[in-house]
């Protein structure tokens, strides 16, 4: 009896191995790596390893994939304009003693401006009223000869600095 208990559970071994091992060798498909990328020079699909995004690139991602316009209510737009104005008195061409903001308000539009001069990137920050709240809209342009792409991931960084607070200033491409 012991021997046929045992036969018993081997056949039940036999069936539900084959079902365990399948599933385990079935790999996820994974999206093309970069080339240049950490993944490629290590040819890490060859060996089977996924490799994943440093923070670094991951907040890259995030901040260019943060709206440069957008909605803040009125309770939070005080906290969120001064945000603006912090930004670029601190960042936005400090370093060579122009801590100037320009302030403009035409009409309904408040705007804020850093000092060209004062840095290789150009920032405005607008808002209009809108219902329940303010229309935010922020833009960075780099000076001739200037990195547009370091543009947009300034403006993006500076969109969510103003919305969440958050700054990234490791990827921050202000020279001063």
């Amino acid at each position: 009896m012991v021997v046929v208990a045992r036969l018993a559970n081997l056949k039940s071994l036999c069936f539900v191995l084959p079902v365990v091992v399948g599933c385990w060798g079935e790999a996820k498909k994974l999206p093309p790596p970069a080339p240049g990328s950490i993944a490629t020079v290590s040819r890490a699909s060859e060996h089977g390893l996924e490799v994943t995004a440093t923070p670094e690139d991951q907040a890259r991602q995030d901040i260019l994939t943060t709206p440069t316009v957008f909605v803040i209510s009125l309770e939070d737009d005080p906290y969120s304009w001064e945000r603006a104005k912090f930004f670029l008195e601190k960042y936005a061409g400090a370093g060579s003693g122009h801590t100037s903001v320009l302030t403009r308000v035409v009409g309904s539009r408040w705007s804020l401006a850093n000092n060209p001069a004062a840095t290789d990137f150009s920032y405005e920050v607008s808002k209009d009223r809108t219902e329940g709240g303010f229309n935010y809209h922020v833009s960075c342009a780099a000076s001739l000869g200037g990195d547009p792409n370091q543009a947009a991931l300034n403006a993006g960084n500076l969109a969510r600095f103003i919305r969440e607070g958050k700054l990234e200033l490791g990827l921050l491409g202000n020279k001063s």
